[in-house]
C-alpha cells in the first residue's frame, strides 16, 4: 500500500502516491478504510486527503466523496488541489545599458527598459513602465504592448523601427512584411465614465 498516513493537529493526513493514477489511488483508499484503525465503534477521525500535484477531474472528486459516504469511516476535512500556474509571468527587473533579457512565455514586464538594454521576445509582452531600449521580436506572431515608449528601437525579421515614442497604449507587431504600430482605441473607450 502506498498511502502514507500522518496525524497532524487531530487530523489524519492521507498522502496518496503520485505514481498511481486516480483510479488506483481510490482503490488503495478503499482497502485502507477497511483496516482496523478505521473500524473502531463510534470513532470517526477527521481526514485530509493529499493527492499531491495530480489534477482531479470533477468526476474523480465525486468518486472520492461517494467512497467516503459508502464507507462511513472518516469525516472529510479537505483535499489538496494543484496550484494553477499564472497565465502571465510577471517580471520586475529594471534593465540597464548592456543587459539582455529573454522572454519565453507571455509576460507582464513591470520594470524599466533603459537605453542600451535588449529584450528578446518569443511570446507576447505587456510593458507597464518606460521602454527606452531595444525590443527584438523573435517570432512573427508575437505582439508587444505598452503605453510609454521613449525613443525605443523595435526589431523583427531584419526590419527595425527607430525612435518609437508614444504615451498612448499601442500594440506593435509584424504584418505584411512591415512593423505595425497600432493605437489601442478599446483602452480609451473602456476608461470613459458615464454619469
Amino acid at each position: 500500500m502506498s498511502i502514507e498516513v500522518k496525524g497532524v493537529n487531530d487530523v489524519l493526513v492521507l498522502k496518496l502516491s503520485q505514481d498511481i493514477n486516480i483510479e488506483g489511488q481510490l482503490k488503495e483508499l478503499d482497502t485502507l478504510l477497511d483496516q482496523p484503525l478505521f473500524n473502531q465503534e463510534g470513532f470517526f477521525p477527521r481526514a485530509f486527503f493529499d493527492f499531491g500535484c495530480q489534477k482531479m477531474e470533477e468526476e474523480d472528486l465525486l468518486k472520492l466523496i461517494q467512497l467516503l459516504k459508502t464507507k462511513k469511516k472518516v469525516l472529510f476535512d479537505g483535499i489538496t488541489l494543484p496550484v494553477e500556474k499564472h497565465a502571465i509571468k510577471m517580471v520586475h527587473d529594471q534593465l540597464r545599458n548592456g543587459q539582455e533579457f529573454f522572454i519565453y512565455e507571455e509576460t507582464l514586464f513591470l520594470g524599466v527598459v533603459n537605453p542600451g538594454s535588449f529584450v528578446y521576445c518569443y511570446e507576447n509582452v505587456y510593458f507597464l513602465n518606460k521602454v527606452k531600449g531595444t525590443i527584438v521580436i523573435m517570432k512573427e506572431d508575437v505582439k508587444i504592448y505598452g503605453h510609454s515608449f521613449e525613443k525605443a528601437h523595435i526589431m523583427i525579421n531584419q526590419l527595425s523601427l527607430h525612435n518609437l515614442t508614444t504615451l498612448a497604449l499601442v500594440s506593435v507587431y509584424y504584418k505584411d512584411r512591415e512593423i505595425k504600430v497600432e493605437k489601442e482605441d478599446t483602452y480609451e473607450d473602456n476608461s470613459r465614465y458615464i454619469w
